[in-house]
């Protein structure tokens, strides 16, 4: 997955550790990728 989207394993525990956030391409990226809707991926979490 990380060669295929051309970022690091790094970069992808990071992502699903909640402490980075990716780049808007990079997001979009993701969910075509995983074949999944953006916003299941993605969410803004309003306590934050």
């Amino acid at each position: 997955m990380a060669e295929d989207l051309q970022i690091t394993r790094q970069t992808i525990n990071a992502i699903e550790k909640n402490k980075y956030n990716p780049s808007l391409e990079l997001a979009l990226k993701l969910a075509k990728y995983l074949d999944v809707p953006f916003e299941q991926l993605f969410y803004l979490d309003e306590k934050e």
